[in-house]
């Protein structure tokens, strides 16, 4: 018998259709039952119980296989930001679950347009989403009217309860209490939570900070010492820079509580993004505890943390502070080449604030031989300028130079691109074809019956070169990405290239870092050779 396929159908990759209303006569169907908390409290974990087995006897009475539990402690507002739902989501793409049980919509989301985006995913993959509660069954809600009554209802309960909680923490702010759940390295919370006092053990910690940043040890020296001595940061980890430019900028240390100072707000792709609110609604109240530092000290540790980002926009930036600090080799050994700052010298002494920038190359593999190289940092960067500008003067032979260092372009790979270029040919021909054929039809050269046995067979071929296609593009995918990229960064850069040299440091770094995996430099300066970078 011949299997009639309409035109619009046939030649075309349509997925078919998963009702999830199949489901609704069936018996033992597996589902996932979903539960979320806000908190930790005693009082809200012995609820995660309480909703286990609710939802398994709701499943046993109603005829459902409950295959897993899925419980997230997380706020009800951004349902991408839970671990747990994000798997429910993959098992029902998976098919390991059918649907998802919960005790009420406001479990799932408090947000409306969550709660839809979360119902039409999972009805994109055939699954259901029940809510005991309300009695709602998404296979029933075509229009999802009721379900835009629900969550409309748990989004206004949400920005109740937040009003609510936001008005007793400005009360608390306003007489002078902390809200903080976890107070500031050198504090802990008094018996009732409601102020800051002075922590015995963490305290003489703080004060070092500030007295050897005072003397003159910077951020970096001062992380450093703490972890040699064993002392645990806030979280009980290792210090690092940041941790302590935290504790020396914050002004909870002259004994001021700050409150209302940033704000959630949703982004355009509806992520969560933290704003700073205008500077007439933060709440300051001073004298609120016991202060930890004066303000001469605390002023003086800013004018240094200021002095000290000021040369480092001068000079170089902290985290890279040379062109090749990441993708220098030397040439002999193959060893990473290092940057390194010297002071400079006037009449034997050093000159203050004076230095010499030089990469260097320790030898440390015993592979090169002495004495320890040494290359200057200007002239090696403005080597690298130049072999990126001579590279990308000519588009072709930067390909050419990719394709034949590497094995992405190997003699399978340039067949495969080469039936790939003939297959995308031969598509733009068919279309061509169709048109054609439409066109003859319409000036009636051909009947209708071979109007359609032509379509038909050019379709069967297009579909046919369009699954082929698909398999080389998944095949070349990689190699694709490589000169994907480097086409877009010769498009940015080939009408930079005559000033190639003045371009900002950080759009030369950016733009060095993308091209090459590693440059291989020799003792006189020339570059022996280039790895470009194609993961």
């Amino acid at each position: 018998m011949i299997d009639l396929i309409p035109a619009h159908i046939n030649g075309r990759r349509l997925e078919v259709l998963t009702d999830p209303k199949d489901t609704l006569e069936q018996k033992g169907v597996p589902i996932g039952g979903y539960i979320r908390i806000s908190t930790r409290k005693d009082s809200q974990l012995s609820s995660i119980e309480n909703q286990k087995k609710l939802l398994a006897q709701w499943a046993e009475v109603n005829g459902y296989n409950l295959v897993r539990t899925y419980t997230d402690i997380k706020s009800g507002e951004f349902s991408y930001l839970r671990n747990e739902m994000n798997q429910l989501r993959e098992d029902i793409r998976q098919g390991r679950i059918k649907g998802v049980v919960t005790k009420e919509i406001s479990r799932t989301s408090r947000d409306i347009m969550d709660i839809l985006e979360l119902k039409r995913e999972i009805a994109s993959y055939g699954g259901f989403f029940i809510s005991i509660k309300e009695n709602y069954d998404s296979r029933m809600d075509d229009d999802e009217f009721l379900l835009v009554l629900h969550g409309a209802l748990a989004q206004k309960e949400r920005k109740t309860t937040a009003s609510r909680v936001k008005v007793t923490q400005i009360i608390k702010a306003k007489e002078g209490k902390t809200n903080v759940p976890q107070p500031a390295f050198g504090y802990k919370l008094s018996e009732d939570g409601q102020h800051l006092e002075v922590n015995p053990e963490t305290v003489p910690t703080y004060r070092f900070i500030v007295e050897k940043f005072l003397e003159g040890w910077g951020q970096a020296k001062i992380a450093k010492y703490l972890n040699e001595q064993g002392i645990p940061s806030k979280r009980g980890c290792r210090w690092c820079m940041n941790a302590v430019k935290t504790i020396l900028s914050n002004p909870v240390y002259l004994g001021i509580t700050i409150y209302n100072t940033t704000t959630l707000v949703r982004d355009p792709n509806g992520r969560m993004k933290r704003v700073v609110r205008p500077r007439e609604e933060w709440i300051i109240r001073e004298g609120t505890h016991e202060p930890l530092i004066t303000p001469d000290e605390f002023e003086r540790i800013q004018q240094i943390i200021n002095r000290r980002k000021e040369m480092d926009k001068k000079e170089w930036t902290c985290d890279r502070k040379y062109l090749g600090s990441s993708i220098l080799r030397c040439a002999e050994c193959g060893a990473k080449i290092f940057g390194s700052r010297y002071p400079k010298k006037v009449n034997g002494k050093k000159a203050k604030g004076q230095y010499l920038y030089r990469y260097r190359c320790l030898g440390t593999n015993g592979k090169c031989s002495p004495p320890m190289k040494y290359w200057d940092m200007e002239k090696v960067d403005y080597n690298i300028m130049e072999l990126f500008k001579k590279i990308f003067a000519d588009k072709e032979k930067l390909m050419q130079a990719v394709r034949e260092q590497t094995s992405l372009f190997d003699q399978d790979n340039e067949t495969l691109a080469v039936e790939r270029e003939e297959a995308r040919r031969r598509l733009e021909q068919l279309d061509k074809a169709l048109r054609k054929q439409q066109v003859a039809y319409e000036e009636d050269v051909i009947n209708l019956e071979e109007y359609r046995q032509r379509v038909a067979e050019l379709r069967e071929e297009k579909h046919v070169l369009t699954q082929k296609l698909e398999s080389l593009n998944e095949k070349l995918v990689r190699a694709d990405n490589v000169m994907d990229r480097l086409n877009a960064i010769y498009e940015k850069i080939a009408k930079k290239l005559d000033r190639i040299h003045d371009l900002p440091f950080e759009e030369k770094i950016a733009y060095v870092t993308t091209t090459f995996e590693a440059i291989y430099l020799q003792e006189d300066y020339t570059i022996l050779d280039v790895i470009f970078k194609l993961g």
